[in-house]
């Protein structure tokens, strides 16, 4: 007997579903990205109790985090930023990852980034105006990264490199690394925006297609998988 013909019987039982219904789903979601981003990516892996994520331009171990959440069901990742006081902040937050201070890009080299303060989220690879110190860094392609590191099997890339998100999708070897999704970061709320087309055309190419975008974060989805996503992100 289905649902439907018992409730028509029993109005008792009905009641106490409508109920269950209602205050089942009254916990508000918590979330740490700046625009909510990372709701959707916790639903994408809700099934999912380990995983691997990369985290470049890592800032802040739970202030705009996107992998907080998948840490704290026991993932675990590597969180990249080119200032030493993030990575000491994720050391002490997160110390079963691995926290890098470098940058990524398109080739390996040591280069200069400029520096806002110690710890800021406008701290980058591109000048942004003359006040921003001048720091050297080593710069590393994320493929060559990760084989020194011998971390294999990614299932999540996270991008917020102020302007060079590009570059850092360029150092990778698709073929090697292949993570089910990636959220890139573009400052321009402009959806027909130069700098957003480049990255959903090279995305595209690379066999990723874009599924959402949220505040300032685009959502780039394994091609090959997408049949499996509404399934995925389903309450």
């Amino acid at each position: 007997m289905n649902k439907e013909k018992i409730f028509k019987k029993n109005r008792i039982l009905y009641w106490l579903y409508k109920i269950q219904k209602i205050y089942k789903n009254k916990k508000p979601n918590i979330h740490y990205g700046e625009f909510g981003e990372d709701i959707l990516v916790n639903r994408i892996f809700k099934n999912k109790n380990f995983g691997i994520y990369v985290d470049i331009g890592a800032y802040h171990p739970f202030k705009g985090s996107l992998t907080q959440k998948l840490y704290s069901k026991g993932w675990k990742g590597v969180n990249i930023d080119i200032s030493k006081t993030s990575i000491d902040l994720f050391d002490i937050a997160r110390p079963n990852d691995l926290n890098i201070n470098c940058a990524v890009g398109i080739k390996n080299e040591e280069t200069i980034f400029y520096q806002n303060s110690l710890i800021n989220q406008q701290n980058s690879l591109k000048r942004q105006h003359l006040d921003q110190k001048e720091i050297k860094i080593k710069c590393f392609r994320l493929d060559d990264l990760l084989i020194s590191k011998k971390i294999k099997n990614v299932d999540y890339i996270n991008i917020d490199t102020e302007g060079t998100e590009l570059d850092v999708i360029k150092g990778i070897d698709f073929k090697k690394t292949k993570p089910l999704l990636l959220t890139i970061e573009d400052n321009n709320f402009d959806n027909k925006a130069v700098s957003k087309q480049e990255k959903i055309y090279y995305m595209r190419y690379l066999g990723y297609e874009l599924i959402n975008t949220i505040g300032v974060t685009m959502f780039f989805f394994k091609n090959e998988m997408l049949s499996e996503l509404s399934e995925l992100i389903k309450i």
